[in-house]
């Protein structure tokens, strides 16, 4: 049922969060009678490292084809009560996430392991985030600049195809970055990010957005000089999931919207302070305008970034040339 990784990074889900006796009464749930000891032809008073009884079990489930029944079990043990103590199991939101990429599923409503019927991309939590607990994530809001006013210049019809066109052009470029679109309302949205090194994945992918719209834009059928631009904020922090992710109620959301709103110029990026100070030094430094923005400090890019005609940056000199063009 489950590849050589994902036993192994089961094995690594259980040593990293449980003792051997605990493993061990794992093993008993699921099989009534499983005597880490006996199987392993060890004496009762050597200890037996976690690591060698998550192998073990993994391994009796995996020749039994339950590794199904042992990943419920995880589930539904973390954030509850187990062998006297609370438990946490710290990593089963990326396990699930990975998972999900093989072509299977936790379903948390039937409360098994299912097979995935849909794309993995559309799955809103990733196929492992839970209703209720909060997790980690950075969130970007998205918005086209001026859509209103363009619809009554150009027509509703010509200008919600080339909107359609941008949302598959989006999704085309998130993929990659295993990002989530929360919520798409035609002209713009919302996008959320998880898992590791999320922060750098959302603002990689919102300058990536940037970077290919004047290229996008060439294929619209829209009259010359005419151009759609977006508007990108972004923030981090923690927030309470919900499968009904238009009920969340976030300030890591609320302020990744109005910054793009209130503060972000028209073909650029905007990210608040907390989220800028997560970023790989690199990555960090292509954003120098700071501001203050409800009660918090921002960061943008300084100048436009969607756009192939010439222009210095905000009041400075035009850039060097480099490459062939500047050897010529």
């Amino acid at each position: 049922m489950l590849d050589i990784a994902l036993q192994k990074d089961l094995v690594e889900l259980l040593a990293n969060n449980f003792k051997s006796a605990q493993i061990e009464e794992f093993g008993k749930l699921l099989f009534g009678k499983f005597d880490v000891y006996a199987l392993l032809k060890e004496q009762n008073h050597i200890t037996i490292p976690a690591r060698s009884a998550a192998q073990l079990l993994v391994e009796h489930c995996s020749a039994r084809d339950c590794n199904a029944k042992l990943i419920h079990l995880l589930v539904e043990t973390d954030g509850s009560q187990f062998m006297g103590r609370q438990v946490s199991v710290d990593g089963i939101e990326l396990f699930l996430q990975k998972l999900s990429g093989s072509g299977l599923v936790y379903d948390f409503s039937r409360r098994r392991v299912i097979k995935a019927k849909d794309d993995p991309f559309e799955m809103i939590n990733w196929g492992s985030l839970r209703s209720g607990k909060s997790y980690p994530l950075t969130v970007m809001s998205v918005d086209v600049v001026g859509s209103s006013a363009l619809s009554r210049r150009h027509g509703a019809r010509k200008i919600g195809k080339a909107l359609f066109h941008l949302a598959c052009h989006l999704k085309g470029k998130l993929r990659p970055y295993d990002g989530r679109v929360w919520n798409w309302n035609g002209d713009g949205g919302i996008i959320a990010f998880g898992f590791k090194e999320h922060e750098a994945r959302a603002v990689r992918f919102a300058l990536e957005l940037q970077l290919t719209m004047p290229v996008f834009n060439t294929r619209l059928d829209l009259p010359a000089g005419v151009e759609l631009a977006l508007r990108v904020g972004l923030d981090s922090g923690r927030l309470t999931f919900a499968s009904d992710v238009g009920s969340i109620v976030s300030d890591v959301i609320n302020y990744a919207c109005h910054l793009e709103k209130s503060a972000v110029p028209a073909g650029s990026v905007g990210v608040s302070k907390v989220l800028h100070d997560r970023l790989p030094p690199r990555l960090a430094a292509l954003f120098t305008h700071t501001v203050e923005f409800s009660d918090r400090t921002a960061v943008l890019i300084a100048g436009r970034i969607d756009t192939l005609r010439a222009r210095a940056p905000h009041g400075g000199a035009e850039p060097e040339l480099v490459g062939r063009i500047a050897a010529d």
